[in-house]
């Protein structure tokens, strides 16, 4: 994964030496990803609004709670993506590639979300809701989209391993190329778990009532959304570590606990699947 900046073809990523430099390289390179990240994340607050003031509930909490937190999720995961499409070098057809990702991103992330909204406007389920054929059929919809917008982090995965101009040194390189397949792979593995059942929670009260604060996560009994959040997440965890190694390790030490580490996250995110499935919480 080291550099090769004489491979024909391929140019360094400009400068990313800090926070603004990359933000600017993202909103460059991939807008749409960029601007409808940041647009996702706006619509958290009229979200916030309605919860305030309308005071349906569904599965004991607000009819709100649900959308907010796949807008703050999807929102997040669009900026990850145009973060990383930012750190990659530049090469021919690149920018076409990461237009087509875009699209693939933009488009599936706000389907799931507006069908998550709607469903919560009418008090209904979204997830799990196959009370007539057309329930189904837009919950498979939705299903498919979900595989796509993680599948894009699986493409980007690959992308950076092979980038033989990466600019941000071979630590993050394998911290991000790692972090992206596993919360690609994890987070499919985990989330087509779920949605094989008829709910997500495994014994206990069928309610996020009494759940953990903000997650909702069941306190009296398994919770397979738990696993879900480690998996997708593997892919901002990872490249934290990595950062944070590259600063106090020798690239060589670096390199290879990052690869540890992510064994053990992958571990630690199939343990928290298995305690859900046998009926126990995580907390």
């Amino acid at each position: 994964m080291h550099a090769d900046l004489s491979s024909p073809g391929v140019i360094a990523t400009p400068g990313l030496a800090g926070p603004w430099a990359w933000a600017a390289a993202a909103r460059s390179r991939t807008p749409w990803l960029w601007w409808s990240g940041w647009a996702v994340l706006a619509m958290t607050l009229p979200l916030l609004l309605l919860m305030a003031m309308d005071g349906r509930s569904f599965n004991g909490v607000s009819v709100w709670l649900k959308p907010w937190k796949f807008h703050l999720s999807v929102g997040v995961h669009l900026l990850t993506l145009a973060l990383v499409a930012a750190a990659l070098s530049e090469t021919p057809g690149r920018r076409r590639a990461l237009g087509r990702l875009s699209a693939v991103a933009v488009v599936t992330g706000v389907f799931e979300l507006a069908y998550i909204t709607w469903r919560a406007s009418r008090g209904e389920a979204s997830h799990f809701n196959v009370a007539d054929p057309m329930a189904g059929l837009l919950y498979g919809l939705m299903g498919v989209g979900a595989v796509l917008l993680t599948g894009c982090a699986g493409v980007l995965a690959w992308w950076v391993a092979r980038d033989r101009g990466f600019a941000s040194g071979p630590v993050l390189q394998r911290g991000l190329a790692l972090g992206l397949l596993a919360g690609w792979l994890l987070g499919t593995l985990t989330g087509a778990v779920v949605s094989a059942q008829s709910g997500h929670w495994v014994g206990g009260t069928p309610s996020d009532a009494g759940g953990l604060p903000l997650l909702g996560w069941s306190r009296d009994g398994g919770d397979l959304r738990v696993a879900h959040f480690f998996g997708l997440h593997a892919m901002h965890v990872l490249p934290l570590v990595a950062w944070a190694l590259a600063r106090w390790l020798s690239p060589r030490r670096a390199l290879a606990a990052v690869s540890l580490f992510t064994v053990i996250y992958t571990g630690w995110t199939l343990f928290t699947l298995l305690t859900a499935w046998r009926g126990q919480p995580l907390v």
